[in-house]
């Protein structure tokens, strides 16, 4: 297994790519030349796809193969790294836009980093191109790694930070669905009524919520804090005797190195099912304190029958949110398979994700999770994976150059990578028969785990929690009726729009945060101001107003209105 240490290049002259020796005769130096004129270190954006199987997660892992070890390996040998920034990636500024686990797939990911680069000569003036970028690293990469472009982006562009939607999709056979029942062969299920449950459940996930519930319990990240602190300390140690003993022995120096690498237990090699698993190894208690951090908005998510997905039946989750916890997504497509199978009532499940009571939910094989899309924007949108809502609006700014990282060719190549080798993937992947009875095992420990859950306690939470929601909203409502009063009646300003509307906005319309929702919220402020909208409408009826005028011509309007204030 190779470890980071085995990674490391023995030179960089020797290495060498295409793309290098490409950059050296554009600048007028012959193969022979010892550096390439002109090469300068730039922010470039890098799509890409990979199929995860057989790699320990994305992100780069002592002693595991990953995703970012192969990636950083090409880049290298692409001549685009110096071989100093090697190790540490953190010297290129180097972010993803996410981060998956063990086994997860991703049709669409960008990085960013600051790579060397002939600015002069290989970079398209009218896309931001990096000629011979691309083609250098998939020379070096294997096929089940695939860089679709290569872009010259803003300085300032982090494609971690300017992501502000990630899209997945799950998927799940649904003769799987059929042999997580808890107690029957499940013959007597019907099948409709189980998917159609199914898909409900998953509706629920819409809007913000606390998913305290659905990703690994606290008490993991703690231990899995406290044995890298061991490691490092035990590394730093070793690492000290074997210099003190370098000079006698170098040869049992790096074998006790390599000793010590190895007994390193890292997050991605705990087993899900095992009794080991976190899931099982909570706080005391049947409450949990909220914490801001676990706090997510989801914009959409649905299911799906799909009658023939490589050869038959599958479920498909489709899920589009602004981040998520470690595992969540597949806490909630648990959660959803187990209020199908019956495994878990929908008061336990509604209290799971609305409540703070602790209620174990399932985690879903990672066998069937993909990485679809991300969508960028903020503050400083430079950057549009594809022309978008926001594109247009970004565009109008002057002052900065802004970027679309795919074309329709380089659309179609991410999409028959996805169609050809991850969804081919997915569907050989759920080979269960082996894992089967390890997972209804599972299933059973946390099912016997919700049965000390009070019901009826669960009930009465939930029915305070809607009187408690109740009295928010229409307090809020108040408060921004008062304003609106004050507004007409003494031209005082204040918040016209309740709490969380531009997150509703993208919820409702399925855009990503950005310029287009900025415009739509000041022309229904504006409307609200000259009275078409009344000063006493709720949510609701603002919502059916902008559905009748039309979203995008408010937009319009909204966005007169901002060039105006500029001008």
């Amino acid at each position: 297994m190779l470890t980071r240490f085995a990674l490391r290049p023995a030179g960089r002259p020797a290495l060498r790519s295409c793309f290098c020796r490409g950059l050296a005769a554009a600048s007028g130096l012959d193969d022979g030349a010892a550096t390439p004129a002109k090469l300068v270190k730039r922010k470039v954006a890098i799509v890409s796809g990979y199929m995860g199987t057989g790699y320990h997660g994305l992100q780069m892992n002592d002693n595991v193969e990953t995703i970012e070890d192969e990636i950083r390996r090409a880049i290298f040998k692409a001549g685009a790294m110096r071989e100093s920034n090697f190790e540490d990636l953190g010297k290129i500024d180097w972010a993803r836009s996410s981060r998956t686990d063990k086994g997860v797939h991703a049709s669409c990911i960008v990085f960013s980093g600051k790579l060397l680069i002939d600015e002069e000569n290989k970079v398209d003036p009218a896309s931001g191109r990096v000629k011979g970028l691309k083609e250098a690293l998939n020379a070096s990469l294997p096929d089940n790694i695939r860089v679709f472009s290569c872009t010259r982006v803003n300085k300032r562009f982090s494609a971690r930070k300017n992501c502000v939607l990630r899209e997945y999709e799950y998927f799940m056979p649904l003769s799987f669905l059929k042999d997580s029942i808890i107690g029957s062969d499940g013959a007597d299920l019907d099948t409709d009524e189980a998917v159609a449950e199914f898909c409900r459940a998953l509706r629920r996930y819409e809007g913000v919520h606390d998913f305290h519930n659905f990703t690994r319990s606290r008490s993991y990240f703690y231990k899995m804090q406290a044995k890298r602190n061991q490691w490092k300390m035990e590394h730093q140690r070793n690492a000290a005797e074997a210099q003190a003993t370098a000079d006698d022995d170098v040869v049992e120096a790096e074998d006790a190195d390599d000793g010590d690498a190895d007994d390193e237990e890292e997050p991605t090699t705990i087993d899900d099912y095992s009794e080991e698993s976190s899931q099982f190894e909570d706080e005391e208690g049947l409450t949990r304190k909220l914490l801001t951090r676990h706090r997510r908005s989801i914009y959409s998510c649905s299911g799906s029958l799909i009658p023939d997905f490589c050869g038959e039946p599958h479920l498909r989750v489709h899920i589009v949110g602004q981040a998520f916890l470690l595992n969540q997504i597949r806490c909630m497509v648990g959660g959803a398979l187990a209020v199908a199978t019956k495994g878990m009532s929908r008061v336990a499940f509604d209290a799971a994700l609305l409540t703070n009571r602790i209620v174990r939910v399932p985690i879903a094989p990672a066998e069937g999770l993909v990485l679809l899309s991300s969508s960028f924007g903020g503050k400083l949108h430079t950057v549009s994976l594809y022309p978008d809502s926001n594109t247009t609006l970004a565009k109008e700014r002057k002052d900065l150059v802004h970027r679309i990282l795919l074309n329709r060719h380089e659309d179609e190549e991410m999409e028959k990578f996805r169609e050809e080798v991850i969804y081919e993937e997915v569907g050989s992947s759920w080979n269960m028969e082996e894992k089967m009875d390890r997972w209804r095992a599972y299933l059973e420990r946390c099912y016997e785990a919700n049965q000390l859950l009070d019901e009826d306690e669960l009930s009465i939470a939930l029915y305070e929690l809607d009187q408690v929601e109740l009295a928010r909203k229409n307090k809020n409502q108040s408060y921004v009726e008062q304003n609106r009063i004050e507004l007409a009646e003494k031209g005082r300003q204040g918040a016209l729009l309740p709490k969380q509307f531009a997150t509703k906005l993208c919820v409702r319309y399925s855009v990503a945060p950005g310029i287009f929702t900025s415009d739509l919220r000041r022309a229904v402020a504006r409307h609200l101001k000259s009275g078409k909208i009344p000063l006493t409408a709720d949510e609701d009826e603002i919502m059916a107003y902008i559905d009748n005028y039309g979203p995008e011509a408010l937009a319009h309007e909204g966005r007169k209105l901002r060039l105006s204030i500029r001008n």
